[in-house]
């Protein structure tokens, strides 16, 4: 309890989503929980795939997070047409088009109760971070794009004031720092790398992070005890919703201090016992 404690007391709490692809279905249950039990961001900063659900958050979009996902995952993601329009046969531009607009929409994220969301990017020309606020972005979509992009997946590097910049995952895969600097006397930093697995990533040379002791005691971490068993590309929903309910399990552990025998290696640590754990999940949805 003493982790939500702290951010239940707390002036200004800020969301933090890194990057992990599919594996970003995680942070989907553990906004669930977090909204359950009452935790509400000031702000949110997202990198790579985990920008989309740092969207939904900011513009109020987060009961409606696994619908997202969800209509997502449904589009067909390979394009004959687009390999001559993009040079490239994945769709992904085109899903996140769709999917944004009717989820987050870049008029929704200028409105003044849109909470603050910072973007995290990868500068290409010297493999630097920055980060950009997307309510002040020309383009809100084309700046989200830039930090997922990734080769590929994605042929064409979106340019940000005149640079082109990639997946912010390259150079930092949680700038939970910036939450501080805005203000934040508190952080959710929610990522995908399991506590069996070691430190915190961060990038690719700092495979280990561990958080500083400035904001070690102001950060609650949520993130898998094991290594999540699926593919960064999983599309099979089932899959992708045992990962759902995974989050949202390990975000009651974390907070509120409940055990979950399911969470463990040898019941989550292969994908079939993950999309049981949908399926059930599932179940428990259409109940009502």
């Amino acid at each position: 309890m003493e982790a939500l404690q702290s951010l239940m007391s707390a002036r200004r709490v800020g969301f933090v989503f890194s990057g992990g692809s599919a594996r970003c279905a995680f942070q989907v249950g553990v906004v669930e929980t977090l909204r359950e039990l009452g935790v509400r961001p000031a702000l949110c900063v997202g990198v790579s795939a985990g920008v989309w659900n740092a969207a939904a958050v900011a513009v109020g979009s987060d009961a409606r997070l696994r619908y997202y996902w969800r209509t997502f995952f449904r589009m067909p993601h390979l394009s004959a047409r687009n390999l001559l329009r993009e040079h490239t046969p994945y769709n992904l531009t085109e899903i996140h088009r769709r999917t944004f607009r009717r989820y987050v929409g870049s008029e929704r994220l200028r409105r003044a109760e849109a909470l603050p969301l910072w973007v995290g990017v990868t500068r290409l020309a010297d493999r630097r971070p920055a980060l950009f606020e997307a309510r002040r972005a020309e383009d809100p979509l084309a700046l989200l794009l830039a930090s997922n992009y990734m080769p590929p997946l994605y042929a064409h590097a979106p340019r940000l004031a005149g640079e082109r910049y990639g997946d912010g995952g390259l150079a930092n895969n949680m700038p939970y720092e910036k939450a501080f600097e805005e203000g934040c006397d508190a952080a959710v930093l929610i990522t995908m790398k399991g506590e069996s697995e070691g430190g915190l990533y961060r990038n690719p040379a700092d495979f280990n992070h561990a958080i500083p002791a400035p904001f070690r005691a102001r950060t609650v971490v949520i993130r898998p005890r094991q290594r999540l068993p699926i593919a960064f590309v999983e599309r099979r929903w089932a899959v992708l919703a045992g990962i759902i309910e995974m989050g949202r399990l390990r975000a009651r552990e974390v907070l509120l201090g409940e055990v979950h025998p399911e969470l463990s290696a040898g019941a989550a640590g292969r994908p079939d016992a993950v999309a049981r754990l949908g399926h059930a999940l599932l179940r428990r949805l259409a109940r009502g």
